[in-house]
């Protein structure tokens, strides 16, 4: 019964991508890979229960209870495979791709991912109330025991039926005759990773995920084994300075940055994450014209036009904008053990120059273990949904942009002057259900609560603060930076799409007084040290980053990291290396908005992209990045 579910969900899913199917010209693989993951799942649930069975029909009495035990672990299998594929559609429609780590890390907000379950998802989850009654119904009728004569082996039968079970179910699991199993790499044959995907069943690749997981916190997967020194030899010459600017052995990267605009007073800092603002909904950068005020606002500041997002969570975001840490495979450092304390954020940095900090979020801090990172790692206090006047508009994900740049601006504009303030506002209304206040803007579309909607009303928010921004007494004292912390939906049919990692990213404030386009290259592990500099500031940093407000870096060819699920890209110009577990790099160009296989790519490129992602791992491991 498990087979007929997964065959059916599959030619359900198979018919949904069949343009994709198609464009990769993989309907063979898929169907094939399919049969071969379908053994392999199978090996997996019934190799150990099989090999028991014959020494349980030994005698009539562990016959019988095994038998019932089998029937009872049969249905939860069977529920849990149904449950998984049922899911399927809706984490396909929201992540593109077949449910992975994500899909468990969320369980543990019911509160957030509850209410956007209930107010998007609702569909599937009537039609998952209904069918898996049904089905647990159907499968206790047909597999209820029938009324004959139970039936005994011998010890010179179980012996070898138990050899045989075992070893016939535990090469369906692994899969291959090969040296290595089979793993979700041996489905990557296409350069569309949800092409490679749909062989697989859920419950394997969530089960897949969960394994991976435990590389968690030795940093992730190891793309390729390299000698230490020369790692570290590498990205120090990638970060453009000088061999004798590094010093401090117990943290390679360590080195004096020096200001290019120094200032008696430096400045304060101020930085909006946006959530989930693509370059797809951005004017400026091409997009659909949701976002006026953004565009305005870039004319007053320093815009940068190819800005990459490091990830496609919020918190793999706030890690490199508020960190500067380079990504990795495994779950972003604002979670992981070692970096709760003593991690290098801005807010540690500045704190020594005197400096307060406060992270303003409309939600409730906890969410992915933010308020404990950030008050570990130098920030004075929290200001969250809690806080906010009883009169706030509060969703499913919190307060509104709008209720939350207000408390924000109420706060800076009772800053004393001589005590210079770092704050991050982190916003939430760009997130399904895509919930807003009333008026105040006119809609893109019908129905309301869209995603395009909800990027014109944070869009809207956002121009309302500056506008009173630009009118208060800590505007000229004040660096601001608006950044994405991530896309709204990273898919597409490349082995991964670049396109959905672009972002906008501005620098204004009144110190700013020569707008500026930064055409390079640029990641969001870079906007740390650039911010650092332009405040005014200098010391020690252990930042892999550039500071991009000086001609000589940005006049380099510029460089992004960008992380998708198990897959890391290291993009210098048009030039990317694609590393994946268990495959060759992949040297690929990316031009007009599309990723090809490379002709002539640099020779050095992918021992680049092994010596960052190496890096990445080590600092957290090491514990470099203080």
């Amino acid at each position: 019964m498990t087979g007929h579910i997964r065959r059916n969900t599959q030619l359900g899913l198979s018919m949904w991508q069949s343009e994709r199917i198609s464009q990769a010209q993989a309907w063979s693989h898929v169907w094939l890979q399919g049969l071969r993951f379908d053994a392999v799942l199978m090996g997996m649930v019934w190799a150990v229960p099989a090999a028991f069975t014959p020494w349980m029909a030994l005698n009539r009495f562990t016959r019988r209870a095994w038998s019932a035990l089998l029937r009872l672990y049969g249905g939860v299998m069977l529920l849990l495979v149904a449950f998984m594929e049922l899911s399927t559609p809706a984490f396909i429609a929201q992540y593109d791709s077949r449910p992975n780590y994500l899909f468990v890390e969320y369980l543990g907000y019911v509160k957030e991912v509850g209410g956007t379950l209930v107010k998007d998802c609702w569909p599937h989850l009537l039609a998952a109330a209904v069918l898996l009654p049904a089905l647990a119904w159907a499968y206790a009728r047909l597999s209820r025991p029938t009324a004959q004569a139970v039936r005994t082996l011998r010890l010179w039968q179980a012996l070898p039926l138990s050899l045989l079970l075992f070893a016939a179910l535990a090469l369906c699991a692994r899969g291959a005759l090969g040296h290595r199993p089979a793993n979700p790499a041996s489905a990557a044959v296409t350069t569309d990773h949800l092409v490679n995907e749909l062989p697989l069943s859920s419950l394997y690749t969530v089960g897949y995920a969960i394994y991976q997981s435990r590389k968690a916190e030795e940093g992730g997967i190891t793309y390729a084994d390299m000698p230490e020194a020369r790692v570290i030899d590498i990205v120090r010459r990638e970060s453009g300075l000088p061999p004798g600017a590094f010093t401090d052995p117990g943290s390679p990267l360590r080195h004096l940055q020096t200001s290019t605009q120094p200032r008696e007073r430096p400045l304060n800092l101020v930085i909006v994450l946006e959530e989930s603002l693509g370059a797809e909904f951005v004017g400026r950068l091409g997009g659909l014209p949701l976002t006026p005020n953004l565009d305005r606002l870039a004319d007053h500041g320093i815009w940068f036009d190819r800005l990459y997002a490091t990830g496609t969570r919020s918190v793999r975001g706030i890690e490199a904008v508020v960190a500067g840490f380079p990504p990795t495979s495994a779950v972003s450092t604002v979670k992981l053990a070692k970096s709760q304390r003593d991690f290098f954020t801005l807010a540690s940095f500045l704190k020594p120059h005197g400096y307060t900090s406060t992270f303003f979020y409309g939600g409730e801090s906890h969410f992915d273990n933010m308020r404990s990172y950030f008050m570990g790692n130098g920030f004075d206090r929290v200001v969250e949904q809690k806080d906010m006047p009883a009169s706030a508009f509060i969703a499913t994900w919190g307060a509104s942009d709008g209720d939350l740049f207000e408390v924000a601006h109420q706060q800076f504009s009772k800053q004393p002057a001589d005590k210079p303030f770092f704050a991050l506002v982190f916003s939430s209304s760009n997130h399904a259900p895509f919930e807003f206040p009333e008026g105040g803007f006119d809609l893109h579309e019908k129905p309301r609560n869209t995603v395009n909607n909800a990027v014109k009303y944070a869009d809207h928010a956002l121009g309302q603060f500056f506008d009173k921004a630009r009118r208060s007494a800590y505007w000229d004292n004040t660096l601001f930076l608006v950044v994405a912390d991530h896309n709204s939906r990273v898919y597409g049919p490349s082995v991964i799409p670049i396109e959905r990692f672009h972002i906008p990213g501005l620098i204004l404030g009144g110190a700013v007084k020569s707008p500026e386009r930064i055409r390079t290259v640029a990641s969001q592990i870079d906007l740390a040290p650039t911010l650092i500099s332009m405040m005014g500031l200098s010391g020690e940093i252990p930042l892999a980053g550039r500071d991009l407000s000086d001609p000589a870096q940005r006049a380099r060819p510029g460089r992004a990291i960008m992380q998708f699920d198990k897959i890391q890209a290291y993009m210098e110009g048009s030039q990317v290396a694609v590393l994946q577990p268990d495959s060759a790099p992949r040297l690929m160009t990316y031009l007009d908005g599309e990723l090809k296989d490379a002709t002539q790519p640099p020779p050095d490129l992918v021992e680049k992209a092994q010596a960052h992602a190496r890096y990445a791992q080590w600092a957290y491991q090491k514990q470099w990045h203080r």
